[in-house]
């Protein structure tokens, strides 16, 4: 294996290689500029992008940015708020208390979330985790958004329940859920016997030496992330507008390249026993369209988002979205096992995702 590893990083350390990477990227970069010409002054759209790789051996990170913007490339160290890939974090929290004996994953949820007992239904953690359990989502509703876009202090883990409730679509069905993951959040604390931001520190930031990495739940922690202008709040800065409370399940900032390291660490022996690896990213399909988007058969497995087509090869990570900033984080197997993780400070998770996949098919 460390052979492997070596191999692809010699591949990061030789010039012209990475020079025909940066090329690709800043390529896909201006492109994605110029299909968003036609938008309101550009907002939303991609100026500058993070992009690092992590092999286990090795990282390379650099910064980027789209023709006629390099007065606002960024620091390759800059940290961002990661959204949805937060969700990964937490599932690999609730594995390891899993691999330790003190949470069932096959039991029911009631055991931790007595918010679920009035169902008349049952449920697994497991299932809460791969959103399957029949939970709603506050991602379509018009008072979530006009609260948002109005710079409203956010609701209280309360006051989403009481708005949304705990009874949605049929159990079994894959229907994306941040309200579950909310809850999630409390069978953290309760059978972690710690607050939120410690229970990621022990189980995930700190056995992975994510040193970069905090929860971010104050306003005022905004300052200094990387945000581009948000399709949200128009021209106004994203970190004097937004909350990040507004994360219902909380949301976690790092860096680029701590990110890479995250996804990458999620397969290592030492993090995670292997048959909770495995089952953390046996994804079955969602069936959803991902028009646009590099996904041949989506899936999702236990917290991961997991591309089951054999023919363009498997990945597994997630890709986040908010305002101001698009992160993605991919680990790619094979031979020569590479992560990559992208961050730009644009609202398009296309572009993104096709950075990540560019990069892994380039040097691999």
């Amino acid at each position: 294996m460390m052979g492997k590893e070596q191999a692809m990083a010699n591949a990061l350390d030789d010039p012209a290689r990475m020079a025909v990477l940066i090329d690709t990227l800043q390529g896909l970069l201006n492109e994605d500029a110029a299909s968003t010409a036609g938008t309101v002054n550009g907002v939303g759209s991609a100026r500058v992008a993070v992009v690092s790789i992590h092999t286990g051996a090795r990282s390379w990170t650099a910064s980027l940015a789209r023709r006629g913007e390099a007065a606002i490339r960024p620091s390759p160290d800059v940290r961002g708020l990661v959204y949805s890939l937060t969700k990964s974090m937490m599932a690999a929290a609730v594995l390891r208390l899993a691999a330790r004996g003190v949470v069932d994953l096959d039991g029911p949820a009631e055991v931790w979330l007595p918010e679920l007992a009035d169902r008349p239904n049952s449920v697994t953690v497991a299932r809460i985790l791969e959103h399957r359990a029949g939970l709603p989502d506050y991602g379509g509703r018009r008072d979530y958004h006009a609260a948002v876009a109005a710079g409203h202090a956010p609701w209280s883990e309360a006051e989403f329940l009481a708005r949304c409730g705990v009874v949605g679509p049929p159990i079994g069905a894959f229907a994306y859920s941040n309200i579950g993951y909310l809850l999630i959040r409390r069978l953290l604390t309760r059978a972690g016997g710690a607050p939120f931001d410690e229970v990621l520190r022990q189980e995930v930031f700190a056995p992975l030496g994510l040193t970069s990495a905090s929860v971010v739940e104050r306003a005022k922690d905004l300052d200094g992330l990387l945000f581009g202008p948000s399709s949200v709040f128009g021209e106004s800065p994203v970190a004097e507008r937004y909350h990040p409370g507004w994360v219902a399940h909380g949301v976690a900032a790092m860096t680029a390249q701590d990110a890479a390291r995250f996804v990458h660490g999620l397969s290592t022996p030492d993090y995670l026993p292997d048959s909770l690896s495995r089952r953390m990213r046996a994804g079955l399909p969602v069936n959803a369209p991902m028009g646009g988007r590099p996904w041949v058969e989506p899936s999702y497995g236990l917290g991961l988002m997991v591309e089951l087509d054999p023919q363009v090869g498997s990945s597994w990570g997630h890709t986040g979205g908010g305002p101001g900033i698009t992160p993605v984080a991919y680990h790619f197997p094979g031979p020569q096992p590479l992560s990559v993780a992208v961050f730009t400070d644009g609202e398009d998770a296309a572009l993104a995702e096709w950075m990540a996949v560019e990069a892994a098919q380039r040097l691999r």
